[in-house]
């Protein structure tokens, strides 16, 4: 979640530096050279401690600040100047930044972008069991029982702005290709229970599907990309019966 939300780049400010090294060769995936800090330190003694949070908000992804080699060393070893309300202000300047440019984006999405991102989410071939697309829960009912925060919540409206373009295009894709819906719903579950076999929390499985349809789509990790990528994702929450059984 906390990389996602990063967007893959160092959130010191003015460094923004992408975190992450494109495969230069098929077969090969990205590399990711970043590292995740505590923002208040895990435990006693450490960096910013504070002993009145519990272990889960030492955990959580609010605690947690993305930043390349160089910054994660100097948060650490400087800790006059790199305070906990100055890594916690610039963490929340940095993802808000992040989320404005692929809000921004989201109207420039073209059929190119969506192309690029269902054709990923698509490539595995369905099962028998991931088949069907039956009728989901209302999507503010489905909201409140998986108990999303409010920045998902955002994510998925903004998302669903581009409910129009996505099921023209997957429509457009089906009368081609009649298997295409198929697929992609397929992969999507696919997706989805492999986040949950991890045990994450409903935030970070809805990160997690988004982050996964932007690290396959290639070495082009635009704003454009990412806008496709939440688009088709917050789509196929919306319709989907999957995150309301819990």
């Amino acid at each position: 979640m906390v990389i996602a939300r990063s967007g893959n780049k160092c959130a010191y400010p003015g460094c923004n530096l992408d975190l992450t090294i494109d495969p230069k060769v098929d077969g090969d995936r990205p590399k990711a050279t970043g590292k995740v800090a505590h923002i208040a330190a895990a435990s006693p003694g450490g960096p910013r401690y504070d002993p009145n949070m519990t272990s889960v908000e030492r955990g959580s992804a609010q605690n947690l600040i993305y930043l390349c080699g160089p910054h994660h060393d100097a948060v650490d070893a400087q800790l006059g100047y790199h305070t906990r309300e100055f890594l916690t202000d610039n963490k929340r300047a940095h993802e808000e930044a992040v989320a404005r440019a692929v809000r921004n984006a989201l109207g420039d999405v073209t059929y190119e972008e969506l192309m690029v991102v269902c054709a990923v989410i698509a490539s595995t071939p369905a099962t028998p069991q991931q088949l069907g697309v039956e009728l989901a829960l209302p999507l503010q009912e489905k909201i409140d029982l998986n108990k999303l925060g409010s920045t998902s919540v955002q994510r998925i409206t903004d998302g669903l702005s581009q409910t129009v373009r996505v099921e023209g295009f997957i429509g457009f894709q089906n009368s081609v290709a009649p298997s295409f819906g198929r697929s992609l719903v397929a992969r999507f579950k696919s997706d989805y229970y492999a986040a949950r076999a991890e045990n994450l929390e409903p935030d970070a499985v809805f990160d997690y599907l988004v982050d996964t349809a932007i690290e396959n789509a290639g070495p082009r990790d635009t704003p454009q990309i990412r806008a496709a990528a939440l688009a088709v994702i917050a789509y196929l929450f919306e319709i989907c019966e999957i995150f309301e059984h819990e």
